[in-house]
């Protein structure tokens, strides 16, 4: 596999593979319906594709032409509603898929194309799959809600006048308000 773009992680739109949609060859990786098929890649600031941003640094604002849309710059949000009407139509109908069995379910939710972080790669066979990064943020996210709820338990018991006498008398927070949760060992539980 080759990485095919000069940073590691892009914002990209992706879709699961799904053989009568996208076709297989036999030259084709033989894995790839377990695969994100990459839409396309997408700048992180501006949301223009990759391949647009250079014509959008030459672009000039000034000139108001009324051609066709061939001048015109794509944002990241154009494609992602045309994916999504898209797969509007296609949810009326269940769809079997040779490795995902709640395939249907997945493309019929309504953010199921939506602008994601991922590695992108090139298979040898010349396909271009995305592995989606975007779920450890949301992993994080998730983990330091808890963490800030203890944390805030944790203000709470010290504030309570017998937590301040036992630290004035002692120098030492009672037993059950003595450790402060934080971000270091957040993720531990997840390597076990």
């Amino acid at each position: 596999m080759n990485i095919f773009n000069q940073s590691r992680f892009n914002l990209v739109l992706c879709e699961l593979h799904y053989t009568p949609i996208h076709g297989k060859t036999i030259t084709s990786c033989p894995t790839i319906e377990g695969h994100y098929i990459l839409i396309d890649q997408f700048d992180g600031l501006t949301g223009i594709i990759l391949d647009d941003l250079e014509e959008y640094a030459e672009y000039d604002t000034d000139e108001e032409t009324d051609d066709d849309d061939e001048d015109r710059i794509t944002h990241i949000y154009d494609i992602q509603d045309l994916y999504s009407n898209e797969y509007a139509m296609l949810i009326t109908r269940h769809f079997p898929h040779k490795t995902i069995r709640n395939y249907h379910n997945i493309i019929s939710k309504p953010n199921y194309i939506k602008p994601e972080i991922a590695e992108c790669f090139e298979l040898p066979t010349g396909e271009h799959i995305a592995i989606i990064k975007t779920i450890w943020i949301k992993i994080i996210q998730r983990k330091w809600k808890k963490v800030y709820a203890a944390r805030n338990h944790i203000i709470k018991c010290r504030s309570c006048p017998s937590s301040l006498s036992t630290r004035q008398l002692t120098g030492k927070w009672p037993s059950h308000c003595i450790s402060m949760p934080g971000l270091k060992g957040m993720l531990s539980i997840l390597s076990k």
